[in-house]
């Protein structure tokens, strides 16, 4: 089973929506697959068994069961459980800050149990979604969670239009033009963003870059590689073969013809 929910009005500033899965297999663990950096961080509670996960830089461990996965800059991978039940909290890139009070840079590229960072909030949490018998009730008490605490942030505004002019631009744009739109001097407007957003705007921009590559591929079906690279504003191949390896650990013509 395989579901997406809205949040509640108040939440659709700071969070895409919830997907939960669902899948009973006589399998321990299914086979693993292989996840890219997409800008977004979540917020998972494995209600069934927790899944594995590796990145190219662990070894692979069972995830806790509250676990916050924070922003990812090349692949991992994850293998979910054959009694998988999971509820995946998807914020919006910039939207984490207004929940906890540390710099959201602090987890990019790791996968922290929530209990590490709020322990008692956490632990309390925990207990009543395992307490709940229905995924309606676990997201009713997801959200009282957050709702409870949210605050307002002086500078969620000025990162949420550079959010996007970077998603409209679709990852075509300088760092020192999003500066100059929100009135921020360059060092200021990277130290900010990279706070909300758990990125410097630069690998941010890439990320969101590489994302369209593979969305303009995926409907037009071209497997012509330089204009991908060309319309997408790679400004030569060495790059976009940089970038590509840097995100998946594969040369673009490899990624596009399924090979690992």
């Amino acid at each position: 089973m395989f579901e997406f929910i809205e949040p509640a009005t108040i939440l659709k500033k700071y969070i895409e929506g919830y997907y939960l899965v669902e899948i009973n297999n006589s399998k321990e663990f299914l086979p693993a697959e292989r996840v890219f950096p997409n800008g977004h961080v979540n917020l998972i509670f494995h209600y069934g068994a927790p899944s594995k996960f590796k990145n190219k830089h662990s070894t692979e461990y069972i995830e806790p069961r509250l676990v916050l996965c924070g922003q990812q800059t090349a692949y991992y991978e994850v293998s979910l459980s054959g009694n998988t039940g999971m509820i995946l909290i998807v914020f919006k890139p910039h939207g984490l800050k207004s929940f906890f009070k540390f710099p959201i840079n602090e987890i990019s590229n790791e996968n922290i149990s929530l209990n590490d960072l709020i322990k008692n909030e956490a632990n309390e949490l925990e207990d009543r979604l395992l307490n709940c018998s229905i995924n309606s009730q676990r997201i009713f008490c997801i959200e009282h969670f957050l709702i409870e605490r949210l605050v307002f942030s002086k500078d969620f505004d000025r990162v949420e239009h550079a959010i996007k002019l970077i998603a409209r631009s679709k990852g075509q744009i300088k760092t020192q033009l999003l500066a100059q739109e929100v009135c921020l001097g360059i060092k200021q407007f990277e130290r900010i963003f990279s706070k909300h957003v758990g990125l410097n705007p630069k690998k941010f921009i890439s990320i969101v870059r590489f994302q369209s590559v593979i969305e303009m591929q995926r409907k037009s079906g071209n497997s012509d590689l330089i204009h991908l690279a060309l319309e997408n504003g790679y400004y030569d191949q060495s790059h976009f073969i940089h970038d590509f390896k840097s995100h998946t650990g594969l040369a673009p013509n490899k990624f596009f013809n399924g090979s690992k």
